[in-house]
């Protein structure tokens, strides 16, 4: 039989337009497949509101926590009271939201008589946003006749004890989707599952990272043998640069897995770095597509890149923050260093992506991957700054760039001098630039998406 798992974002669910759109599609998806599965994420921004929350808690600020705490649930509360109309069924949801914030506060309450909020409680809070948003998804769509049911994330996505970027466990997880799931498939119900939040073996709540929810949809597609994976943002899918920066960003109509992956780990926000890792071996599809443009095919994803789509050009170019780490002192042991640096600053940094040495300078270059928060990098910068001798580190913007127009270090030299430049297998080429020339980088580079390589590449005026 067939089915689909879709997932729905955060900007999809944040306002009463929106969320009305998200319950439009599934009602329509649901006649159109015979088994289909239903991941959603928090409100957009919540999430960091309840990590502002345990925050304040840990800080000693009583009133700063419980002010972010019903500032919260008054932004929830104003989203359902006009799109669920039953009012048995509306005070069951915000029956569930409140038990939901009191597990919240009861984190808060401990990280603030301590002065410090535990890895455990810091991922209790943070997976409140999908916990919330769950129960009112499942009312709105109840309300209009579907059979759904809300089935707790936590009793599916079973990982490690690694908390705020946990690793899921994937037989556990394929026997509890057999058990609870396919049964529920069986009967005709849509199974309605917060995204981004597991649990260990013995039930204490994980998270799996910021973005987490599209991995929630593939593992549970990997588990169910799902015939295709559905990611619905307000995007018509996967550009070629960010909208923001360059307004003429394009679609781009297939990538490969390896080629998203890529994407994602260099910046790309779309997609959770790992989300298609489930899906690789079983060779399940998945698209981006927006629930307001439904003519829009989106951007499909899948083992290779349609053949007709090969090109002679940039298919993307993406920035995400990184540090350049040099030095003119003695040689080093890569291995050893490398070992320092990531005792020094765990996860915040990986990489490093570009690495140059010579008898006596070295350049390094790593990427402070997007889910580590708007501070990563000055926090990693000013603690392997107080901690390296002899090393200088500086905050930068790494740019990749997919595809086989290659640009020559002439031409980048003509309007700027990048810290570092590498070219990686898969027609890769990475470059490290200071953030004060990354827009400007970007959007030249950018123009390689629609020029052939054998086109001049013109330097311009700043």
């Amino acid at each position: 039989m067939a089915t689909l798992v879709m997932k729905f974002g955060g900007s999809l669910t944040s306002d009463t337009k929106r969320l009305s759109r998200v319950a439009q599609v599934i009602m329509a998806e649901s006649l159109a497949w015979q088994r289909m599965v239903v991941v959603v994420a928090a409100m957009s921004a919540v999430t960091d509101s309840f990590a502002q929350a345990i925050e304040l808690a840990a800080g000693h600020n009583a009133a700063g926590y419980r002010r972010v705490v019903a500032e919260i649930r008054d932004r929830h509360l104003d989203l359902l009271r006009p799109l669920i109309k039953k009012t048995e069924l509306r005070e069951s949801v915000i029956t569930q939201l409140d038990r939901v914030l009191r597990n919240v506060l009861a984190a808060c309450d401990r990280a603030f008589t301590q002065r410090e909020a535990t890895p455990r409680d810091r991922d209790l809070a943070m997976a409140a946003g999908e916990q919330m948003m769950v129960a009112i998804v499942t009312a709105l769509v109840r309300q209009e006749g579907l059979r759904a049911a809300t089935v707790e994330a936590e009793s599916l996505i079973v990982t490690d004890d690694s908390h705020h970027s946990a690793h899921p466990i994937n037989d556990l997880i394929d026997e509890r989707a057999d058990r609870l799931l396919r049964p529920m498939l069986d009967a005709g119900i849509v199974p309605i599952i917060a995204g981004f939040i597991g649990a260990t073996k013995t039930g204490v709540i994980t998270t799996l990272g910021r973005g987490g929810s599209d991995y929630t949809a593939t593992l549970l597609a990997a588990s169910l043998r799902a015939d295709e994976v559905w990611i619905w943002t307000m995007v018509d899918g996967i550009m070629s640069a960010d909208p923001q920066l360059i307004p003429g960003a394009q679609v781009i109509p297939t990538l490969s897995y390896e080629e998203v992956s890529e994407l994602s780990y260099f910046g790309a926000r779309i997609l959770h770095p790992r989300t298609v890792e489930p899906l690789q071996s079983l060779g399940i599809p998945l698209r981006v597509r927006n629930p307001f443009n439904l003519d829009h095919a989106g951007t499909l994803i899948q083992a290779q890149s349609d053949a007709a789509a090969k090109i002679t050009t940039v298919k993307a170019v993406t920035a995400v923050d990184g540090l350049c780490l040099y030095t003119n002192d003695k040689p080093i042991d890569l291995g050893e260093f490398l070992g320092r640096v990531h005792r020094l600053v765990g996860k915040t940094v990986t990489g490093p992506v570009i690495a140059v040495q010579s008898h006596f300078k070295s350049t390094l270059v790593f990427v402070v991957p997007t889910s580590e928060g708007p501070n990563a990098v000055a926090n990693a910068a000013q603690r392997l700054s107080a901690s390296l001798s002899g090393w200088e580190v500086i905050p930068a913007k790494v740019i990749a760039m997919m595809g086989t127009g290659q640009v020559t270090e002439t031409a980048l030299l003509s309007y700027m001098r990048p810290l570092a430049s590498a070219v990686g297998p898969g027609d890769r080429q990475i470059l490290c630039v200071s953030p004060a020339d990354a827009q400007l980088a970007v959007r030249q580079l950018h123009k390689l998406t629609e020029q052939s390589e054998t086109q001049v590449w013109p330097p311009v005026s700043r």
